[in-house]
C-alpha cells in the first residue's frame, strides 16, 4: 500500500506506428521502453487506442504515450511534458514531418478526447489533425520541442548519425539511448 504523501509514478505508454522492417520496429520500440523505464516510469506496450485511452482516462497520475517510430526519445522531452501538465491539459511533441513523438495528459482527462488525439497522432499527419481537434476543444495545449520519427531513409540517416555522435562524447543524460538500433545499424548491409 502507498504511504499517504507518496504520489502514483507516471504511465508511460508506447504506442505502435507500422514499420515495414519487423527488426527496425522492435528496435526503436524496446529503445525507446528502455528510455521510459529508467525515467521510472510504468512504461507498457499497447496498441489499441482504444484501450491506451482507457487506462489514460482512469490513471491518477500524469500520463504520456510515445510512438515506436521515435529514434532516441530526449528523456528531457518526456519530463518536460510530464512537468507541463501541471499548466497545460495536453502536451504535445511534434515532429518536422507533420507527425507527433509524444503527447501527455493531465491526469482524468475525458476518455473520448484522449482516444481521438491518439487516434490523430498515428497517422501521418498526426499534428496538423491533433491541432484541429485541441482548437475544438477548451483544453490548455502546450508544446514540446520538435523531434523526429524514423518515416524515410532521410531519418534513418540522422539517426544513425547522432548515434555515432553520441558513442564519441562522454557518457551524459543526455545520450542517445539506442543500444538495439546500433546493432540493428551493425546488421544492416
Amino acid at each position: 500500500m502507498a504511504k499517504p504523501d507518496e504520489s502514483p509514478r507516471p504511465l508511460a505508454l508506447v504506442a505502435s506506428r507500422p514499420i515495414s522492417d519487423a527488426a527496425l520496429a522492435a528496435a526503436l520500440r524496446d529503445d525507446l521502453l528502455e528510455v521510459l523505464q529508467l525515467m521510472r516510469l510504468r512504461a507498457h506496450n499497447a496498441d489499441n487506442p482504444a484501450a491506451i485511452a482507457k487506462v489514460i482516462s482512469t490513471h491518477v497520475a500524469p500520463s504520456l504515450v510515445a510512438f515506436s517510430d521515435v529514434p532516441g526519445l530526449p528523456p528531457d522531452c518526456a519530463e518536460g511534458a510530464l512537468e507541463l501538465t501541471e499548466e497545460a491539459d495536453v502536451v504535445v511533441g511534434p515532429c518536422a514531418d507533420g507527425s507527433v513523438y509524444l503527447l501527455a495528459f493531465v491526469e482524468g482527462l475525458d476518455l473520448a478526447t484522449v482516444q481521438s488525439l491518439i487516434e490523430a497522432a498515428l497517422q501521418p499527419d498526426g499534428l496538423a489533425r491533433c491541432t484541429e481537434l485541441l482548437e475544438k476543444s477548451d483544453l490548455n495545449v502546450a508544446t514540446l520541442p520538435p523531434w523526429f520519427r524514423a518515416a524515410s531513409d532521410k531519418d534513418l540517416s540522422f539517426a544513425e548519425s547522432l548515434m555515432r555522435l553520441s558513442l564519441m562524447g562522454e557518457e551524459t543524460e543526455l545520450d542517445f539511448v539506442a543500444d538495439r538500433l546500433r546493432l540493428w545499424f551493425e546488421k544492416r548491409p
